[in-house]
């Protein structure tokens, strides 16, 4: 189960899933499709969300062009490497993607031309907080995490005393 911060941020999130069915999408697990599961009872006040997957998507729809938040996956075939990095960086936003293969000569090469902040290989989400944190493009400025963070939330001052 994806937990979501508030009802409004589920709303949303669900909302997504809606309009990728209305773009042609076809959602194969999770949100529409899977039975609810039984939460326990300290947990159903809260706002939770089934981890979904989509396909069939173009890449100018919605759900393709926008940062989600939360538990959905769009998933699109592709034929080479030059495509799918060309479809991917044709996006405004670049906090974060990740790159699966078994050939890691393959990640490096398709790591280092996506335009995202965080690129995660074989894996989402794993961060030691040591490591530095943001986004490009329209996914914000700057670096959060260790001395990244300090610099971020440092207001300098300089005062100059003459004393004679």
């Amino acid at each position: 189960m994806g937990a979501l911060v508030s009802k409004e941020h589920m709303q949303k999130v669900k909302g997504y899933v809606k309009i990728a069915v209305t773009e042609g999408g076809t959602v194969h697990c999770g949100e529409g499709v899977d039975e609810d599961p039984e939460l326990p009872e300290k947990h159903k006040q809260g706002y939770f969300m089934k981890p979904t997957v989509v396909t069939g998507l173009g890449d100018r729809t919605r759900c393709m062009q926008e940062e989600i938040f939360g538990p959905v996956v769009c998933i699109t075939p592709f034929d080479t490497e030059e495509e799918v990095i060309e479809r991917a960086n044709d996006v405004k936003y670049g906090l974060a993607a990740s790159v699966w293969s078994s050939d890691v000569g393959r990640t490096h090469r398709v790591s280092q031309k996506l335009h995202a902040g965080t690129v995660w290989a074989n894996c989402w989400f794993i961060r030691d907080l040591n490591m530095p944190f943001g986004g490009m493009k329209s996914s914000g400025l700057g670096r959060e995490g260790a001395k990244n963070s300090m610099e971020f939330y440092t207001e300098e001052k300089v005062i100059c005393i003459k004393t004679d």
